[in-house]
């Protein structure tokens, strides 16, 4: 008797516990819940990287580590153009045929 009586309560405690659980998911669901649930994790704060804009993603994506070697390419060409672009004189502008032709006077250089 004992051991069915145990297995009686072990199969009573799983009813319960999944009696507990079904519960508890319908709790989260409808129309009210959602307006909860979403109440709830706009006053936690936490953005997700879908609600981040501007630098806040930029910096987000950066510390990622798979984004490492695209972040350091980028940098790295940023960095080319800045130097080319201050290395890029009045008498290299003068010389360009493209920077006289629709930057400057408008005539293009003699070859």
């Amino acid at each position: 008797m004992t051991d069915n009586a145990a297995k009686y309560e072990e199969v009573t405690n799983y009813f319960k516990e999944r009696m507990a659980e079904s519960k508890k998911i319908q709790a989260t669901r409808g129309k009210e819940a959602r307006i909860a649930a979403a109440a709830q994790k706009a006053a936690s704060g936490h953005n997700t990287w879908r609600q981040m804009t501007g630098v806040r993603l930029m910096a987000h994506e950066i510390s990622h580590v798979g984004n490492r070697p695209f972040m350091v390419g980028f940098a790295s060409v940023a960095v080319m153009g800045l130097w080319a672009q201050t290395k890029f004189s009045d008498a290299a502008k003068a010389d360009s045929e493209y920077w006289s032709t629709f930057h400057g006077d408008g005539k293009k250089a003699a070859h």
